[in-house]
């Protein structure tokens, strides 16, 4: 049988270097032989070995894979005879290969998605130490890339920029920077204002995923038209380009990981981390990662614009939708209703009830004041809104045909965004499609109307004439002079009966 001279010195190797599980994910192929030997090889395992990693069945299957794919390229004596350290060390290197792979499929139009140690620390952490926030960023990219990708296809720009956001902001819109800078795109106040952005007490449109992606994108935009390379630009986004100019001249090269060392110490490692997000976000399902669970409300939305001043009151009301939802979706508005100001504003909302809202913005003129009429369901304060949101939405499932090689084929034909198929059906999005894979996908089912009713309330009652108070007088009640002078007999009090003493219980006794 095949490498029967591996020691169990170098078993133990295997089993330390699964701290580098994270890179293999799924490896296809299986070998019988090695299988058979691996089993024995746990089997042979001393009891009293008891490590941590062991105790992982997702890392011993991870492990499993990876021996079972690279113990047939070890063949012969050459690998038997090799030192402990030199086993570990080629083993790490096959990983980087299948890394480095990986990267290469990626959009090199962009820039050079190299592996270096800050790469491969941080996908490691991604994969690795922080499982819980890459599941949140996938449900978050649901809601947000198909609305990057619109405003990207629109300005002729590469659709692998949506992925800074998930090293500028994790894709959350409230996340702050210590330097001011705020929303997805991590925009600095006087830069959005520049590219046309209200900031102030009651508007921050930075925090708005569309507006705040559009003006992100003008100013990426300006810094690539400067140096004419995305990933100079991207680092002129993040520090600066007065910082990148000098970098440049200190350097005297255009190559960004030659003028690396110059840059501010955050700028050195922001174009590698983004290469470890766009790994995550596009190999995410090797590594057996699944988005966190998010309302469908949240994740199926639309948006409209609004010229008139309406509060996120009411839009609860008309939407049925809890208020938390309406605040999550619409994080710009500050003091929870729209401004009103010339323009219009944007409201997005969960696409089941936005003819609820189309409705009531053309039943109800916008000079009207919203507190002159009252709508006939309750108040949101009263009622806590829709619990279930989720029963109005169905799964849907299909499968490739002959013709489908890709997600973008099976995307365009249901009309769904391509990054909401892939995460729904736990694929990548550059995955080649065999006949009969299944894909997943939400629609929804129940479309929420317009209430219709009318509140039907009686006239008020007439106010009645106002009479002023008379003034108050002692009143007669007849008293005589007789009452008055009347004397009340009072019974005398007991006269107090002095209890005998000792000296007068003596004598009587002689008496």
């Amino acid at each position: 049988m095949k490498h029967q001279n591996i020691d169990y010195q170098a078993f133990v190797v295997f089993r330390k270097l699964m701290i580098i599980s994270p890179f293999f994910g799924k490896i296809p192929g299986r070998h019988r032989e090695e299988e058979h030997y691996f089993s024995q090889s746990l089997l042979s395992c001393p009891p009293n070995y008891s490590s941590p990693a062991l105790r992982s069945p997702q890392r011993i299957l991870l492990l499993m894979g990876f021996c079972f794919c690279v113990l047939p390229t070890l063949t012969g004596t050459g690998f038997a005879r090799m030192s402990t350290e030199a086993k570990a060390t080629h083993i790490m290197a096959i990983s980087d290969s299948l890394v480095k792979a990986r990267l290469s499929l990626l959009d090199t139009a962009l820039m050079e998605h190299r592996l270096d140690d800050v790469v491969k620390r941080r996908i490691i952490n991604y994969l690795e130490h922080w499982p819980r926030t890459s599941r949140r960023l996938l449900a978050r990219a649901i809601r947000y890339f198909p609305v990057f990708e619109e405003q990207l296809r629109a300005a002729g720009m590469p659709l692998s920029l949506k992925y800074i956001t998930v090293q500028e902001s994790a894709l959350r819109p409230y996340a702050t920077s210590h330097a001011g800078a705020g929303g997805l795109w991590q925009l600095m106040p006087g830069t959005a204002r520049e590219h046309g952005l209200i900031v102030n007490e009651l508007l921050d449109e930075r925090l708005d995923a569309e507006l705040g992606c559009a003006a992100g994108l003008e100013y990426l935009k300006i810094q690539y038209e400067r140096y004419e390379d995305w990933a100079l630009a991207l680092a002129a986004y993040n520090c600066g380009p007065g910082n990148v100019n000098r970098a440049l001249r200190r350097s005297r090269s255009r190559d960004f990981w030659k003028i690396r060392r110059h840059l501010p110490r955050e700028t050195r490692n922001y174009v590698p981390n983004i290469i470890a997000a766009t790994y995550l976000m596009t190999f995410f399902h090797e590594h057996d990662i699944q988005a966190a669970s998010m309302e469908l409300d949240l994740q199926i939305t639309e948006a409209i614009t609004v010229y008139r001043t309406i509060s996120l009151h009411r839009v609860a009301q008309v939407t049925g939708l809890r208020p938390e939802v309406v605040i999550e979706l619409n994080p710009q508005y500050l003091k929870g209703y729209l401004p009103g100001m010339r323009g219009g504003h944007r409201l997005r909302l969960p696409s089941r009830v936005m003819p609820a809202m189309k409705e009531y913005l053309k039943t109800y003129a916008a000079d009207r004041p919203e507190s002159s009429f009252h709508l006939p369901w309750s108040s949101p304060l009263l009622d806590r809104g829709e619990l279930n949101g989720d029963r109005h939405y169905n799964q849907y499932s299909t499968v490739a045909g002959n013709a489908d090689t890709s997600l973008q084929q099976i995307a365009a034909i249901y009309g769904v965004p391509v990054d909401q198929l892939a995460i729904w059906s736990n694929r990548g999005v550059r995955d080649t499609l065999a006949e009969y894979d299944q894909l997943y996908f939400f629609r929804v089912d129940n479309f929420r109307p317009l209430d219709p009713r009318k509140r039907d309330t009686p006239p008020p009652a007439p106010i009645l004439n106002d009479h002023p108070p008379a003034p108050v007088s002692i009143p007669n009640r007849g008293f005589t002079d007789e009452f008055i002078h009347l004397q009340i007999s009072v019974p005398p009090a007991r006269a107090r009966v002095k209890k005998p003493g000792v000296w007068e219980r003596v004598r009587s006794w002689f008496q």
